[in-house]
């Protein structure tokens, strides 16, 4: 397993699944937030750097992920996950960051709850909701081709002085 992420690295770098308001409002303001409809537009025309509007130059943060997950039936969210979502992440990763070292895409999820890790396999899932509440889609190999091995959890201290978990790293995917 991967040493936890005790640092800021993961708005530098890589790609990201947030999950808690604190760290979200350290990173950014509400209104800097994309939608992933955005993300996938962007990736379409290229990466534009008019309409990229990166966060201190670094950081594109995508709201949006889990709704659209919602709205389909866990066969089919996994399947557009790797064959619209992952692409999208991919190309960012290699024609704005650069190989994911110069800039970061952060994925914000309002429903921490919802990621469980599988420590047996040592695999991410995004538990469905509704009437697929019996189901799981397996984001990590989803969204990361399968490397969730090399995710670290991102730590921060919070007001009362403890650990917590906000999130998900992955460095760099293929």
């Amino acid at each position: 397993m991967t040493p936890d992420l005790h640092d800021n690295a993961w708005m530098q770098g890589g790609t990201s699944l947030l999950w808690d308001a604190s760290a979200l409002n350290s990173l950014c303001a509400a209104e800097s937030v994309r939608s992933l409809r955005e993300l996938l537009r962007l990736h379409q025309s290229g990466w534009p750097d008019s309409e990229l509007k990166l966060i201190n130059n670094r950081t594109l943060v995508v709201a949006g992920l889990e709704a659209a997950m919602d709205t389909l039936h866990p066969e089919y969210a996994e399947e557009w996950l790797e064959k619209t979502v992952y692409p999208a992440v991919l190309d960012f990763q290699e024609n704005v960051a650069d190989g994911g070292r110069e800039a970061a895409l952060i994925l914000w999820l309002a429903e921490p709850k919802r990621i469980w890790h599988r420590p047996a396999d040592h695999t991410y899932h995004w538990h469905c909701t509704g009437e697929h509440r019996n189901h799981s889609i397996p984001i990590g190999r989803c969204l990361w081709n399968g490397a969730e091995g090399s995710a670290r959890r991102i730590i921060t201290v919070n007001s009362e002085k403890k650990e917590v978990c906000v999130g998900l790293f992955h460095p760099r995917i293929s």
